[in-house]
């Protein structure tokens, strides 16, 4: 009896805690209260939570934005455009998410805190946040007017990309206010800024046509067209300037150059260096390259600019090939793995060439040099190992001028072949694993080449049976030819200012100008080109050491000053079949030069041109002509 009088205490002093606990909450704990003066929001969180007072602080916060209803005005952008709501919504919720990063003058009324946890209330008066509201929409309003109205200025000038970001900057400006109106005064009238900003965005690329020169042309594979495509970028028949151009093949492959903005004529010239698809008809895509309008694919701008970011200008120009094969004619210098040349001729007959027996009926020489042997044994856990290493030199002339087109190597292509193989079978194996290679890599580097087909082919009854043994090292292209620049684009209204090259002749009594820059590395100057607003300048490395040297080269670190004494921007390299605007790295093998050509802002000569390597190796050439 005893032990239930004492159980029966202990439970009555529990509840007696409890009802006290209950009995001591204020009134906003036990029932959220209602203002028609202010918004009130209630928080609380655990005291065992770290940082619970900062805590119940966001949950009272977030709990009074719930209050703040975002009504849509009947005359703001979100309720005149056209949709499902669902951008109505999207906006809604990043206006609501904003306010609650930006609302100021709350008030902590009270807080009260129990055994386990802690309550804030906090208030907003319903006029100081009116009056926020109203202070934050004639803000917007006076930024993205400014915006709004530069835009235009600069539209008119024929800058749309920088048109196009002033836009964007006062869509920006006004996106926490979208959903009230916008009105403002300009010339006398009165103005919803959301929907001229929008209008504006929105029919930006109106009238904008992108017209190629020619827009149809002709080619022949592994040969580039030697005449650029000029694009002219027009709107409603006026040039506009400073516009980013990409072009890429949408049907076969190719290599194509890079292009620099439009100029003040609106034209931007485009170089097809080389076909190397068999398709009969290949189409290359012109368009505006699209980073400016970023802002508009993600969040909440891409429900809104869905339509506009479809409808970008574009072009194409069709390349008609023609249909003539190559002719190979294969010989080996060393031939130990006979499935090696086999592919070799594969390959070739895979990529436009037509292998013959004759080498007087074919337009290139190839020369194979394949070895393998045989290394060393290697321990493995269950059985032992013979190393097989394979090597393999293709060389590609021009039959035509002897002109060496590519050269491509694999060196000691290593194969593990197990002890008990016989010798013909761990070369077929190791012929197994080149071959692999082989035709991940040399396909590729078919693509590369470029020859002309020009002149006779010469009489050859028979080729030489000391053939050498093709010179292994990386590919070394046909020297490029200046490319000639055809007439630009003629639009109504508008004739964009013809690109004709004016190439500068090289003074007969020039002294020749080669200056070593490495040990045994030489640079030799060729000539001083003229293209259009911009001047080349073609020089030769030229390697007389034993072994192959590695030149690397950051636009950064060269330096050209021209006839006036002012520094020229590099605008591109190139370093043998390499070509970039920044960096460039090529592999000198010896005694054959390789071709270097910096591309800069025109010049009429060089007072001086600086080159310098990862290595800081610094050579300089004065008075180019």
């Amino acid at each position: 009896m005893k032990h239930w009088l004492l159980f029966i205490l202990v439970i009555s002093w529990f509840c007696f805690q409890l009802s006290g606990q209950q009995t001591n909450r204020p009134d906003w704990v036990k029932q959220h209260p209602v203002s028609g003066l202010s918004y009130i929001g209630i928080g609380m969180a655990e005291i065992s939570e770290g940082d619970y007072q900062q805590k119940a602080k966001q949950n009272a916060l977030s709990d009074l934005v719930s209050e703040i209803q975002v009504v849509i005005a009947a005359n703001s952008l979100l309720n005149t455009l056209e949709d499902d709501g669902n951008v109505k919504q999207i906006f809604a919720e990043s206006i609501r998410t904003e306010a609650r990063a930006e609302i100021e003058n709350f008030r902590l009324v009270d807080s009260w805190r129990s055994d386990n946890e802690y309550w804030v209330y906090y208030e907003l008066n319903k006029d100081d946040y009116a009056a926020l509201v109203e202070a934050r929409r004639q803000k917007a309003i006076r930024n993205g007017f400014d915006f709004w109205y530069k835009g235009h200025i600069t539209l008119q000038q024929g800058d749309l990309m920088t048109a196009i970001q002033l836009f964007s900057n006062g869509m920006e400006a006004i996106r926490s206010v979208l959903n009230q109106e916008l009105f403002c005064s300009y010339e006398g009238k009165t103005i919803n800024l959301a929907t001229e900003l929008y209008a504006a965005l929105a029919g930006v690329f109106d009238g904008i046509t992108i017209v190629l020169n020619p827009a149809t042309v002709s080619a022949t594979p592994f040969q580039g067209i030697r005449e650029p495509i000029a694009i002219g970028v027009y709107r409603n028949g006026n040039p506009l300037r400073n516009i980013r151009l990409k072009a890429e093949f949408v049907s076969g492959s190719g290599d194509l150059s890079s292009m620099s903005p439009t100029d003040e004529s609106g034209v931007a010239a485009l170089y097809v260096r080389n076909i190397t698809s068999k398709q009969a008809q290949q189409e290359i895509g012109i368009s505006l390259i699209d980073d400016v309008f970023s802002l508009f694919r993600k969040g909440s701008y891409a429900a809104l600019f869905k339509q506009m970011l479809s409808s970008l200008p574009g072009a194409t120009l069709t390349i008609n090939t023609v249909q003539t094969q190559t002719s190979a004619y294969v010989r080996s210098a060393q031939s130990d793995i006979e499935a090696v040349e086999r592919t070799v001729k594969s390959l070739l007959n895979n990529h436009f060439f037509n292998v013959v027996a004759s080498p007087s009926e074919a337009d290139i020489i190839v020369t194979l040099d394949n070895k393998c042997r045989k290394g060393n044994t290697v321990p493995g856990e269950l059985y032992n190992f013979i190393e097989f290493f394979s090597t393999l030199g293709i060389k590609i002339e021009n039959n035509r001028t002897g002109q060496t087109m590519l050269n491509y190597s694999i060196n000691d292509e290593r194969t593990l072949v197990p002890e008990n193989k016989s010798a013909s079978q761990g070369k077929n194996m190791a012929a197994r694993e080149l071959i692999k290679r082989l035709n991940r890599e040399f396909a590729r580097e078919l693509k590369k080449i470029t020859f002309d087909r020009t002149g006779k082919i010469p009489e050859r009854q028979k080729m030489l049976s000391d053939v050498p043994v093709p010179v292994v090292g990386p590919s070394v292209p046909e020297k490029e030819a200046d490319p000639v620049i055809s007439v630009p684009v003629v639009v109504p209204e508008v004739i964009p200012a013809p690109l004709v090259p004016v190439k500068s002749a090289k003074p007969e009594n020039q002294k020749a100008i080669r200056v070593e820059w490495l040990d045994g590395v030489f640079v030799e100057f060729d000539k001083l080109a003229t293209l259009g607003d911009k001047s080349r300048i073609h020089l030769k490395i030229v390697n007389t050491n034993v072994d192959d040297c590695e030149v690397d080269l950051y636009n950064g670190n060269l330096t050209v000053i021209n006839e006036k004494g002012e520094e020229s921007p590099i605008v591109s390299l190139k370093l043998g079949s390499k070509f970039n605007d920044r960096r460039v790295t090529a592999l000198i093998v010896p005694d054959l030069p390789t071709e270097m050509v910096i591309e800069v802002s025109k010049l009429q000569s060089v007072a001086l041109l600086q080159l310098k390597d990862f290595k800081n190796n610094i050579v300089k050439l004065r008075g180019l002509k």
